[in-house]
């Protein structure tokens, strides 16, 4: 379960920077931080009211009546929430430019003005409805088979159709009329289409004055998007599948535990498992809910919009190999043991050992998607941040996750070594070295991509450490 969760990609969207030094990603922790509490309030709540099977209300109307629309609106009510959090941060970390107005609107060319808001907002409900025509026909995804994998990331974009049918237009009318940021333009997705569309008509009609030019910055555009469009399905489903097990554990934290505890039967074995299960539900809940928010989410309003994205093969190879369906690849890797198979030791407190050294890597792993706040996201470029684990190391979620992984895998291995055999045991071990080099290389590849940011270069500088201070 663990391979399947996203491993931060720290970049710079060209992060503003006060003149007392402080750049704006500095404080981002503070909406990843309301983020994560979010999701544990929403937890506690659902297994309170019993709300995955008796829908959402609010005010007293019932705004979902399934299990699938019930998770999903937690998802989104976790979103508002850090959206919100983020929109108050920025207005006091720089009031003055907060608000942009549009230099259509200081001219009083409103015709002009809203003509092109139109226009945008129907370049976007197009490029909507091309991504919808592409989830629905691609075999992967099993729309056609009704497979239920992808089930809730269909719903999802149903939800998208209708909310963006009915509230797109306001958004881009109050975005372009408040937010003015002609760098934002340049990288707006329904631009770039727009442009797309009119270069086969100067083509057919000789019209020089309407035929577009391309540069580098319609493939970052380009790549941007598939970056959005291979991982936002992911994350859903991955929310959707672990969301459930978090509102389980926390009614089994606050109705069954104590009394298990009191009755004197709670053996240091069912401990080592409750620890294990109820450890990975928290943190993962928490880490899939924040990155989901970061790849749905790309606004100039919470300055998150992508820079850029990862241009190299090699690049996008070691990141989507890590993630399905990529993943059924790398096939040594699934030679090695499961995370679970350290509960199968009969001395309890090595489980113990080894099961917390991996809770503790994982929280870290797990610190470094809530310090990007709504700035999440692999293989793009979206905002240096240089506080809380990056202050010491460059990667640390990778590093915590393969640490995390050795200390309950390479257990597990020797374990086999002895009971199942030393063939078996090698291979599992390669598997397992087959994965750190797949991250080491992510890591190098990011770097690479981000060496072209003069910002990240004097992050570079502050942090010599890529995965362990003082070390390497």
């Amino acid at each position: 379960m663990a391979n399947n969760q996203s491993a931060p990609l720290m970049g710079s969207a060209g992060p503003k920077v006060k003149s007392s030094g402080a750049w704006v990603t500095d404080k981002a922790w503070i909406c990843g931080v309301i983020g994560a509490i979010a999701v544990l309030a929403c937890a506690y709540w659902y297994n309170r009211t019993g709300t995955l099977s008796n829908g959402v209300y609010f005010l007293g109307y019932q705004l979902t009546d399934n299990r699938l629309d019930s998770t999903l609106a937690a998802l989104f009510i976790i979103t508002a929430i850090m959206l919100f959090a983020e929109l108050i941060r920025l207005w006091f970390w720089d009031k003055s430019s907060f608000f942009r107005l549009d230099p259509l609107l200081k001219d009083k060319q409103y015709g002009v003005f809203f003509g092109k808001a139109l226009i945008n907002y129907a370049l976007y409900l197009l490029l909507l409805g091309i991504v919808v025509a592409f989830f629905h026909t691609a075999g992967e995804y099993g729309f056609r088979k009704e497979a239920p994998y992808y089930k809730a990331w269909f719903r999802f974009l149903d939800m998208v159709v209708i909310g963006y049918l009915w509230a797109g237009l306001p958004y881009v009318i109050l975005t372009r009329a408040f937010k003015h940021d002609p760098e934002a333009d340049r990288r707006d997705a329904a631009w770039l289409l727009g442009r797309l569309l009119a270069f086969p008509v100067a083509k057919l009609t000789g019209l020089k004055t309407i035929k577009p030019d391309f540069s580098e910055a319609d493939k970052k555009i380009v790549r941007a998007l598939l970056v959005k469009l291979f991982f936002t399905p992911l994350m859903t489903v991955f929310f959707i599948g672990q969301f459930p097990h978090l509102i389980s554990n926390v009614g089994y934290l606050l109705d069954n535990l104590p009394g298990a505890i009191a009755s004197g039967n709670y053996s240091h074995r069912v401990f080592n498992s409750d620890f294990f299960n109820i450890s990975i539900a928290f943190i993962f809940s928490i880490d899939v809910a924040l990155a989901w928010c970061g790849y749905v989410v790309n606004s100039r309003w919470v300055d998150n919009q992508t820079a850029s994205a990862e241009p190299s093969v090699l690049g996008w190879v070691v990141c989507i190999v890590c993630y399905p369906p990529f993943q059924m690849f790398l096939g040594l890797y699934y030679s090695s043991p499961g995370e679970r198979e350290v509960l199968r030791f009969d001395n309890q407190w090595m489980i113990s050992i080894f099961t917390f050294m991996m809770v503790c890597s994982y929280i870290v792993y797990m610190s470094a998607t809530l310090w990007f706040g709504v700035r999440f996201s692999n293989l793009t470029n979206r905002g240096i941040i240089r506080k809380g684990p990056f202050a010491y190391i460059r990667h640390p979620a990778y590093a915590s996750k393969n640490f995390a992984w050795w200390c309950v895998m390479f257990p597990a291995i020797l374990y086999n070594a002895t009971h199942t055999g030393i063939e078996v045991a090698i291979m599992q071990t390669l598997g397992l070295m087959l994965m750190t080099w797949i991250y080491y290389m992510r890591a190098m590849t990011e770097e690479r991509h981000l060496s072209a940011d003069p910002m990240y270069g004097d992050y570079c500088k502050q942090v010599k450490y890529r995965f362990i201070p003082g070390v390497i």
